[in-house]
């Protein structure tokens, strides 16, 4: 996402933020990690990679309950086979941007390793879940997704992630993007059920269907960069704030979004 290395934009409202860094959180996070025989190259430093969320402790077992339920609305959301996360993916690689004209020069973001087809998913949005209060929150956050307002919770990648923490905007790169976040079921261990697993709501990248006039048909080329879509007002909330705390870095990134 774009911001400096170490804070990059958020793809939310600013009323949704990240939850405190706590030691639970660290000690968790190492676990998830565990697994993973090395870092995706260009990983930045000081960040842990999470091979699955990790839970605030203010997370309810009523709120993990009702993550695993599946409603009517959300019925038809796609149900991601377990073959299709890969932890490093396979399908992304993090790399340095070198342009003047990308409003993240110098920052990270993802590109495709191969061609990527319409509708297809790409990764998770890994991160720490918290409630929205702000008892549970980290108001300098920038990484922060909603996960499920009805029940409340987010998600955020400010301290911990995977790849898709680095999905930049499309504005001021290209003229539309090319996937977009989307919420979706993945299987998690569950004890309690005979098959000795359940669906669980989660946010992932997808790329783009092709639409109606099949205007993305192509997909995402091998080499290309994933956009998505932070929103215009976004932008535009950020401009704002950067004018107020009289920050020129952040205040220049906006305005290439925002095409000024």
């Amino acid at each position: 996402m774009y911001g400096h290395d170490s804070v990059a934009l958020s793809v939310h409202s600013s009323d949704h933020r990240a939850s405190m860094a706590s030691e639970t959180e660290i000690v968790t996070a190492e676990a998830n990690t565990s697994d993973v025989k090395s870092l995706p190259k260009n990983w930045p430093d000081g960040i842990t990679y999470l091979t699955d969320h990790t839970y605030s402790a203010a997370v309810t077992d009523d709120q993990r309950t009702a993550l695993c339920r599946t409603l009517s609305a959300d019925a038809t959301w796609t149900q991601v086979p377990d073959t299709a996360i890969q932890v490093p993916t396979p399908l992304l690689e993090i790399c340095i941007i070198a342009n003047e004209s990308h409003p993240a020069n110098g920052q990270r973001g993802i590109f495709a390793t191969r061609h990527l087809i319409p509708d297809s998913f790409i990764c998770l949005y890994m991160g720490h879940v918290h409630i929205n209060s702000m008892s549970d929150q980290d108001p300098n956050s920038d990484y922060d997704l909603s996960l499920d307002r009805d029940i409340g919770l987010s998600v955020d990648a400010a301290r911990s992630g995977n790849e898709s923490r680095h999905a930049n905007d499309y504005r001021g790169i290209t003229e539309r993007p090319n996937a977009e976040f989307r919420d979706c079921y993945v299987k998690v261990p569950c004890t309690k059920r005979a098959a000795g697993s359940k669906w669980e709501r989660r946010v992932a990248i997808f790329v783009l269907p092709a639409g109606k006039a099949g205007k993305r048909k192509a997909g995402i080329q091998a080499g290309e960069e994933v956009l998505v879509n932070y929103g215009k007002g976004y932008w535009e909330g950020r401009k704002t704030l950067a004018s107020f705390r009289k920050d020129d870095a952040m205040l220049k990134i906006a305005k290439l979004a925002l095409g000024e």
